[in-house]
């Protein structure tokens, strides 16, 4: 069984409307969260109006800089740099350890969720397609995007897989365990650096820079997970000997 999508489109490309339903259910569900667990609304709202503009700012300029000034696009890796420059800003400001960290936590638990919808339009517009494949649900596209023939559907793979980690991510957090942001995040990273190889764009090459942050991303988020749960079990054996 085959997939088949038209790129032509007579009203409203799905690619901008994907994107811009993902960065509204995204800064949404981060300003209630804020809110919710204690974030004045004046600072939930000023990160809700600033993080777009950062995420898109340096979503475009890792694109261009990466591929030294011949391409534009959106990069998610420089999304994610901008949501989280937006967080450091607030901090920068507002000086509040506990703010700060809520903030934080929260910008995390959204970035699956609004790359999970985002992914959707990528899928119905053709672009970071997949590699050739002949399996069951391949992707052929007409219209506008015939070149691909027939592929694998590395969106929609995406797509699901960062749904999945931002459902744990939620559940997680209403059971409010340790490190929800740290193991959220490094979830992210993995898969993103792994589902890569399924991209048509990296049959070319050993290791794109989006798998290298990656992988830089995975390897501080085990190392301070580590280090977190072994200072806790030691703060916890001193308590109990104490006591």
């Amino acid at each position: 069984m085959s997939i088949h999508i038209c790129t032509d489109y007579s009203f409203f490309p799905p690619y901008a409307l994907m994107i811009i339903l993902s960065c509204a259910a995204g800064l949404a569900l981060q300003y209630f969260l804020n809110v919710k667990r204690g974030v004045q609304p004046m600072i939930a709202g000023f990160i809700t109006l600033l993080s777009p503009f950062m995420s898109f700012f340096f979503a475009f300029l890792l694109t261009y800089a990466a591929s030294g000034g011949t391409k534009n696009g959106l990069s998610s890796m420089g999304g994610l740099f901008g949501m989280y420059l937006s967080v450091v800003t607030l901090a920068l400001i507002r000086r509040d350890r506990r703010t700060t960290s809520i903030t934080f936590e929260n910008c995390t638990i959204v970035l699956p969720l609004i790359y999970s919808i985002s992914k959707l339009g990528c899928f119905f517009a053709g672009c970071c397609h997949g590699i050739p494949y002949h399996g069951p649900c391949c992707v052929e596209y007409s219209g506008k995007v015939t070149e691909t023939g027939c592929i694998f559907p590395v969106q929609l793979a995406e797509t699901v897989v960062f749904f999945v980690i931002f459902a744990v991510g939620i559940a997680m957090l209403m059971k409010k365990c340790r490190n929800t942001s740290v193991y959220t995040l490094t979830a992210c990273s993995a898969a993103k650096g792994l589902l890569d190889f399924l991209r048509e764009s990296h049959m070319d090459k050993v290791i794109s820079l989006n798998q290298i942050l990656c992988i830089i991303v995975v390897i501080i988020g085990i190392v301070y997970a580590a280090a977190s749960e072994r200072k806790y079990h030691h703060t916890a054996e001193v308590t109990a000997s104490c006591a």
